[in-house]
């Protein structure tokens, strides 16, 4: 009569409880609390059944619902052991039913903590099957704030007190159904039992691999064993295309109720910000982008893999301290398909991932390549303090790739909000400032950081993914200037190596200067200042870009009119074919030839330079246009070719016009034309040649030099000759000359 009492009263429970989901999306949830009931072990006090029966009767649900889940409560602590192991089962199976559960106890908050201490030797030695309940307003935070970004540990980690297991069986039932409580599998192997037998070891090239361990007759499978880094993780190249076919008709059915595939067992799916699809295996803490849906990669063997990483791992003495409960491991799977379709994996990349310390590390050595992701083609890098930054750099883009289950700590959220703050003052303050960004996109993160706020101690996938990309960011620009070293970059514009004689122009640069006006010189010292060390700051690099389409706009429109003039002035009667004894027309073409030139060139290179707007496309070019002979001379001449060919047309021009002015007799003409053409002349050099040549270092800045100095010079000689009169040494010496002469 008993059991069927409490068949009756689950009954009635289950088919109340089906209206629950109705209300838990209208609660809010202040805390969350794991169980794991052993009746044998229970001994509660009289407080803690205060705190449960308060937990009961202020839930959130309605009257008739609260009266049968005390009922069932109440049976539960009233029954034999048998009965209770039964009823808790099914209670197991209500949960999973309603997947989590809107409560609240009361105001005191620490009586959840007073309720969590009491049943924990309850939960540690525990024999049934565990409950495992995730709560899925992630949204709210702990009870302590999070300092780091790792996966919290009670959720994933098996070493945690309170960890909490998954349902014991990949299809065990999802729904509640009226039946025996054998129909509830119950299973206390842990993720281990299955797995292959994998060792790894060292092939002949001192290289590591996975072996797998078969049957004895089977040769076993070698898989080699790579560490990489986070920007190795090949998401954005996975080269998956779909067949290119019509849209087909797609019937939805009504029984059609499912909108997501199911993963393999003890697996996590989510979508990450940018769309891909990640994996997760919290007993692991494993990340993947490997395809762990049912069907497709071998989870078994994905988890044999990493278990016997991580114990290789802890058997090394160098790094067996940093495997922890916070430690992350993720596996990239080299796989290609056979001729059969069968999926066959050729390698295994990994790295680990320190939170505390901000950092990736590996179980083997890595080797930094120069133009690798680590060193970055950063010279004379080779402190470990200063690639620290860089392997920093390395673990915010994995927290990046992998946001989920993370909470944002206010630690990081307020150490990139002064970040943005300095590096928002110094580009207002300082033309030389090394912010990667503008003012304009600094203003515009400020702002994002305070929408971002709100996301504090939460888990919000979105604003995590956000802060890592900018803290990513700001820490490579850390790397690449050197931060804490010794010679720490601190402009933009100043370089921080010795290079003997490269500073030094070569003998073809000097006379290309001066052919073509100077330009070269000035494009030469422009990009200096913008391609410093070879490394491009990208705000500097948009103002040159912006600074040279300007100008080489501005030629297309004075070559324009310069080739008007020119055409004009073939048209004049009298040009062509005259009398005169020097025709006008030789320095007329060769002015309409420049001013096609330079309109060209001007055209051709602001096209070009569309080509590299970003700065990673702009260091790119760069590259390719100063690694070879001339290096950044080459560049600077074909930078400076419009101006110089437009400068070159009004000189043409202008020669062309002189010859049609002085080719006559009149003397009036002469007498008045030369004096005003002197004048002119003087007044367009004038720039040139004070401001071009103002130093000494040459012969024609000697001589210009000289030339300021010609109206001082009387000046000079008189107080020259009044400093001999009056000297008396000057004097002695002159009179023992006489006295040698006399004698």
């Amino acid at each position: 009569m008993t059991n069927k009492r409490l068949c009756y009263s689950n009954c009635q429970l289950a088919g109340s409880l089906a209206r629950v989901d109705r209300f838990t999306t209208a609660t809010r949830l202040t805390t969350s609390t794991y169980c794991s009931f052993d009746i044998s072990h229970f001994s509660f006090s009289s407080q803690t059944l205060d705190c449960f029966y308060d937990f009961i009767f202020m839930a959130t649900f309605s009257s008739d619902i609260l009266r049968k889940f005390a009922r069932f409560v109440a049976l539960l602590l009233k029954s034999s052991l048998r009965r209770a192991c039964y009823t808790l089962r099914i209670f197991y199976a209500l949960l999973r039913r309603l997947g989590h559960m809107c409560i609240r106890l009361g105001h005191d908050t620490s009586s959840t903590r007073r309720l969590q201490e009491e049943l924990r030797p309850a939960v540690c030695s525990s024999g049934l099957p565990t409950i495992h309940t995730l709560s899925t307003d992630v949204n709210q935070p702990g009870d302590r704030p999070h300092s780091t970004l790792a996966v919290p540990v009670d959720i994933a980690s098996p070493q945690h007190p309170l960890y909490l297991t998954p349902p014991p069986h990949p299809n065990s039932r999802d729904d509640f159904s009226i039946g025996t409580v054998d129909d509830i599998p119950v299973s206390n192997t842990s993720f281990d039992g299955g797995l292959p037998q994998i060792v790894l070891e060292m092939n002949t090239t001192d290289e590591p691999q996975f072996v797998f361990l078969g049957h004895a007759a089977a040769r076993p499978e070698r898989i080699k064993l790579v560490p990489i880094i986070p920007t190795d993780v090949k998401r954005y190249n996975r080269n998956i295309k779909m067949k290119w076919a019509e849209a087909n008709c797609f019937v939805i059915t009504p029984k059609d109720n499912k909108y997501v595939e199911e993963v393999q067992y003890g697996w996590r799916d989510f979508v990450h910000p940018e769309g891909p699809r990640v994996y997760y295996h919290h007993e692991t803490r494993v990340f993947t982008d490997a395809d762990m849906r049912l069907g497709k990669m071998d989870s078994k063997k994905l988890l044999g893999m990493a278990k016997a990483l991580k114990d290789y791992a802890k058997s090394q003495p160098d790094i067996q301290a940093r495997i922890g409960d916070g430690t992350e491991l993720v596996l990239e799977l080299n796989t290609e398909k056979g001729r059969t379709n069968i999926i066959k994996l050729k390698s295994c990349g990994y790295y680990f991932v320190d939170h505390v310390k901000r950092v990736i590390f590996w179980a083997h050595s890595y080797t930094c390549e120069p133009h690798g992701e680590i060193l970055f083609n950063v010279k004379a890098a080779k402190r470990l303090s200063h690639i620290k930054y860089s392997l920093e750099s390395q673990y915010w883009y994995h927290c990046e790739l992998y946001p989920h289950n993370r909470y944002l700590p206010r630690q990081i959220f307020e150490e990139l909000r002064e970040i943005i703050v300095h590096a928002n003052a110094e580009t207002i303050t300082s033309d030389t400032s090394l912010a990667p960004f503008d003012g304009n996109e600094l203003a515009k993160m400020l702002d994002l950081m305070d929408r971002i706020e709100g996301s504090i101690d939460k888990m919000h996938a979105y604003s995590v993914c956000v802060v890592a990309r900018f803290m990513r960011l700001f820490t490579k620009v850390k790397f690449t200037n050197f931060c804490g070293q010794p010679g720490v970059r601190v402009d933009a514009d100043r370089s921080i190596y010795y290079k003997e004689g490269h500073e030094r122009e070569t003998l073809i640069f000097r006379l290309l200067n001066l052919i073509l006006w100077y330009g070269p010189r000035k494009h030469h010292k422009r990009v200096q200042r913008v391609w410093v060390d070879e490394i491009i700051n990208a705000p500097r690099w948009k103002d040159f870009i912006n600074q040279l389409d300007n100008e080489w706009l501005g030629f297309t429109i004075y070559s324009t009119v310069m080739l008007a003039v020119d055409v004009s002035f073939l048209a004049v009667p009298g040009i062509i074919d005259s009398s005169l004894q020097i025709s006008p027309d030789i320095p007329v073409y060769m002015s309409s030839l420049c001013a096609v030139g330079s309109l060209v060139l001007a055209v051709l290179l602001v096209d070009q330079s569309k080509d590299y707007q970003t700065a990673e496309d702009g260091a790119l070019y760069m590259s390719l246009m100063t690694n070879g002979i001339p290096g950044i001379e080459n560049l600077a001449l074909m930078h400076s070719l419009p101006y110089a060919l437009l400068v070159w047309a009004m000189v043409f021009f202008g020669l062309a016009l002189s010859i049609f002015i002085f080719d006559t007799n009149d003397v009036v003409t002469l007498a008045t034309m030369i004096p005003g053409w002197i004048i002119v002349l003087i007044f367009t050099l004038w720039p040139t040649i004070f401001t071009l040549w103002p130093t000494t270092n040459t012969a024609v800045g000697w001589l210009l030099n000289f030339a300021k100095s010609l109206p001082r010079q009387p000046e000079r000689v008189v107080q020259y000759l009044r400093g001999l009169r009056h000297h008396p040494e000057l004097d002695q010496i002159l009179i023992g000359r006489n006295s040698d002469r006399v004698a």
